[in-house]
């Protein structure tokens, strides 16, 4: 417990240099100041933009955080922890600083107020200052998320996702608003994750209550996912409401896997395949080819359970062998796909593969040795053991664990 209590302490303090480091300028390269008449006061908004921003004309999602003061860091950790992998796009991070007793009329008694300020004033204000798609998330704890439900219901436009944390002051009014909302069959694509812990018991009720509405009225382009933790209690659902409701968002954005073939004919196959890439290029504005991971995954996936019919077809569909060819870092790679090719009699292939591979790899013994093995089955001995010696000779000079094979081969070879 005390470090976990430490973890949350020293996350909150990040925060507040975030914050104070923000205003100077020193960390983030963003902070504006909003004057706004809605609220008759200026706003300090702060601004995180991904790395390679001011490089590109991409357009981002954003994700808009209440509270910033507090929680501001946790979306920009996130996508630092995740963009590299491709799990999740970049994406720009608006932080709304709030006075922790203003809030409490902002937030519930004048709450149409602030969703005023961030329909007419906020969003407008970022989406001509930056460079932003139309996919904006919402991110509130405590009260805030109470806000949060209210926007959903009365405003779905404004916000593509909620992650709701701790949320509280669900009143009668809100629940109701929900309800109606939902019964409209509303046509909005919407996420909405939730997390409370069952030692807030001040607001369980109020939450299972607004679950059993999603429950009674379902709407299929609605997801609406709610965690009732054991673990958690009303300072830390932030954390895990962050990363859990962006992943479920952004769920869709990194790279398929399938790891089966029935798996793969399950989704659909190729044509669903290219349909989802075609959908989720149009989402973020990028590429709405098949991602290399995906086509890595099922060249694989066909090769493990053998099943050289969808193996030909992929290569012919995802331009399978220009492919090989630039993603393989290893030429173990190039060797097992033509040993494939070979196994099935597509011997032209494989030399192709093979042939490929040692362009890219001169000195892969592997290759080599595949090399030799292609000429043994075509009767060339005399070609097979010049790329047999040539396999040992480079598997001696780098004292290849190999060369023991090689040797044994080519013994093998002399008998015959």
């Amino acid at each position: 417990m005390k470090k976990v209590c430490f973890i949350l302490f020293l996350l909150l303090t990040i925060n507040q240099v975030v914050s104070q480091s923000t205003k100077e300028g020193t960390l983030f390269n963003h902070s504006i100041v909003l004057k706004s008449d809605v609220l008759q006061e200026e706003r300090e908004i702060q601004i995180f933009l991904p790395p390679d921003y001011e490089k590109n004309s991409n357009k981002y999602p954003v994700l808009y955080v209440l509270d910033a003061q507090r929680y501001f860091l946790n979306g920009i950790v996130f996508q630092q922890n995740l963009v590299w992998q491709e799990m999740a796009p970049e994406f720009i991070v608006v932080g709304i600083n709030t006075d922790p007793v203003k809030r409490r009329n902002l937030f519930y008694k004048e709450s149409s107020k602030f969703i005023q300020f961030m329909e007419e004033e906020l969003i407008p204000k970022i989406n001509t200052r930056f460079n932003t798609l139309d996919e904006r998330i919402y991110f509130g704890w405590e009260m805030a998320g109470g806000l949060g439900i209210q926007i959903f219901s009365q405003k779905p436009h404004l916000f593509n996702g909620f992650l709701l944390s701790s949320p509280t002051h669900i009143s009668k009014d809100r629940l109701k608003m929900v309800g109606k909302m939902l019964k409209s069959a509303p046509k909005d694509d919407l996420q909405l994750y939730a997390t409370l812990g069952t030692v807030e018991n001040w607001a369980t009720a109020s939450m299972a209550s607004l679950d059993s509405i999603f429950q009674k009225y379902p709407v299929k382009n609605i997801i609406w996912k709610y965690h009732l933790s054991d673990n958690e209690n009303h300072y830390t659902t932030p954390l895990t409401t962050i990363n859990e409701g962006l992943k479920l968002f952004f769920s869709n954005y990194g790279p398929l896997r399938f790891y089966s073939v029935q798996e793969f004919k399950d989704f659909g196959g190729i044509d669903s395949l290219k349909k989802h890439y075609q959908t989720r290029g149009e989402k973020y504005h990028i590429s709405n080819e098949i991602h290399s991971d995906t086509k890595h995954y099922l060249l694989l996936q066909a090769l493990k359970e053998n099943n050289f019919i969808l193996f030909d077809a992929l290569m012919t569909e995802m331009d399978g062998k220009t492919f090989i060819k630039s993603y393989y870092r290893q030429a173990r790679w190039f060797n097992r796909f033509s040993g494939f090719y070979t196994d099935n009699n597509r011997f032209a292939d494989a030399l192709e593969i093979i042939e490929s591979g040692l362009h890219k790899f001169p000195n892969a013994s592997i290759l080599h040795f595949a090399k030799g093995n292609y000429y043994r089955i075509k009767g060339d001995f005399k070609e097979s053991r010049k790329w047999y010696e040539e396999a040992i000779e480079i598997a001696r000079m780098n004292n290849e664990p190999e060369l023991e094979k090689y040797v044994s081969e080519i013994k093998k070879y002399n008998k015959d």
